[in-house]
């Protein structure tokens, strides 16, 4: 894959990222600590979650085709990559009360979740694409007979 073709899927995935990582903020700061203010800054940790997220997006994927067995082994690691970085900015920071077990169990499945429904809307928009593509080749073969 391409230089360009990592930016773009980091791109893309970093915006379904963000929109599920805020989604994912608002029930877990409802449940857990609804009574908290906040400032405007609490609006850069979509931001910078995401931008943790995408980063196996440079590492793991390559030029060559990878078996279904293959694919699956890598998002797993992908997702123990990502739940490991985001656990650790949780115990690392002050303001998440870590010691409640809830709230890690909360954070750990809250960040599982947003990864699968990640990759459920990369591949409906993946799979939309290749449609397009083969009705523009059907189109194509058809108009060349």
């Amino acid at each position: 894959m391409k230089l360009k073709e990592k930016i773009g899927e980091a791109f893309r995935m970093y915006f379904i990222l963000v929109t599920l990582i805020t989604i994912l903020l608002l029930v877990l700061g409802t449940l857990f600590d609804g009574d908290r203010t906040f400032s405007y800054e609490a609006f850069l940790s979509p931001l910078i979650y995401a931008a943790i997220g995408v980063i196996p997006v440079f590492f793991f994927n390559s030029d060559r085709e990878v078996s279904v067995k293959g694919l699956v082994v890598q998002r797993i690691i992908q997702l123990l990559v990502v739940e490991a970085s985001m656990l650790g900015i949780a115990f690392w920071s002050k303001g998440i009360a870590t010691d409640r077990r809830a709230v890690v169990v909360g954070i750990a499945v809250g960040v599982a979740l947003v990864f699968a429904l990640s990759l459920i809307v990369e591949y409906l928009f993946e799979l939309s694409i290749s449609r397009k593509l083969n009705e523009d080749l059907e189109r194509f073969q058809r108009e060349e007979l």
